[in-house]
């Protein structure tokens, strides 16, 4: 159910596995093994009912933006208000724990691919919770 959501958006399973292997750093002949490897975990995550709630969090708290129902004004996305990396670092935490939650900052920061896709586009929370979710599973690859 959640894939298909996400796909409303342009996010498609290539498109995840694109950005997580954006900020791989490692050698050539490992990579599509641990392209397979993400793979495997991130959909296993997307079934994971606390991940794909979060996820959904992500979107209605878009779509309320979007509609002027925040107590904010969502299209500033302001410094003070910092429930979107809230929802990326639990996404995160969810499925790899502490070492997730640095690997956020990263994915936060850098916005490969699909994220910085969703930023230029405006989605302020479903940017975040996408990198929570490719910090987690890229964490997952990993351990």
């Amino acid at each position: 159910m959640i894939i298909k959501k996400l796909e409303e958006f342009g996010i498609t399973i290539d498109s995840l596995l694109d950005a997580g292997m954006d900020l791989y750093i490692g050698s050539n002949e490992e990579r599509d093994r641990v392209k397979e490897k993400l793979k495997e975990i991130l959909l296993k995550q997307l079934s994971n009912p606390n991940v794909s709630t979060l996820l959904i969090a992500a979107i209605l708290l878009d779509n309320e933006g979007r509609a002027n129902n925040l107590p904010f004004n969502y299209n500033e996305d302001p410094n003070y208000v910092y429930v979107d990396e809230v929802i990326g670092l639990a996404i995160a935490n969810e499925i790899a724990g502490t070492k997730a939650i640095f690997n956020f900052r990263f994915y936060d920061a850098k916005k490969p691919g699909i994220i910085g896709e969703l930023d230029r586009k405006g989605f302020m929370f479903l940017d975040d919770a996408i990198a929570g979710l490719l910090a987690g599973c890229m964490s997952k690859v990993f351990e």
